[in-house]
């Protein structure tokens, strides 16, 4: 395969049987090159359907009975038998199969940085020459912990075995004094 073969333009070769790709010749040079598409069923009454490239709605009478003979000569039509049926529209125009300079470089600059991506990501790390210093090797960063202060163990105190033994015997005295605390009164 050559490059030629990738990037040129294609020949437009007609499709379909022997008789539509026959036909699809003789009536080039009436329609124009590549602006009809032709199609042919049946054996003893054949329809026959005739595409052409252009605007709808044009008078198609005069370019009909040019049609018909070249039909007659080639295949034995019979215009009282047979059938047939001549369109006009617009083709759909398609992707061309040849490619531009332009698309070509772009092509392969995509290519290019693709390759050099790809040799990036899996490329072996750099590994350091003997007798040479070695980097020191930086720690990775760790988020930041928000801790709270681990909380204070009381120790019995002798405070608070006073303090417990006063509840028990005098409760309403304590009760007084606590509620006194909470109230910020001083004497």
């Amino acid at each position: 395969m050559r490059a030629y073969d990738l990037f040129g333009t294609p020949e437009a070769k007609p499709v379909g049987s022997a008789a539509e790709r026959e036909l699809t010749y003789l009536l080039e040079p009436i329609t124009g090159e590549d602006r009809i598409r032709v199609s042919v069923t049946g054996h003893s009454a054949k329809t026959v359907l005739i595409m052409i490239d252009g605007e709808s709605g044009s008078d198609l009478r005069a370019l009909r009975s040019r049609i018909e003979n070249i039909l007659v000569a080639s295949i034995g039509f019979s215009p009282d038998a047979d059938t047939l049926t001549l369109s006009q529209f617009p083709f759909a125009r398609g992707v061309g199969a040849s490619l531009t300079p332009f698309e070509i470089a772009e092509l392969t600059g995509l290519g290019l940085l693709s390759f050099v991506l790809l040799g990036v990501m899996f490329a072996p790390a750099p590994v350091a020459a003997p007798g040479s210093p070695t980097p020191a090797r930086e720690r990775p960063i760790e988020p930041a912990r928000h801790s709270r202060p681990a909380p204070q163990v009381l120790e019995p105190n002798q405070d608070l075995d006073n303090a417990a033994t006063l509840a028990e015997t005098q409760p309403s005295q304590t009760a007084n004094l606590v509620r006194d605390w909470m109230s910020y009164r001083e004497d």
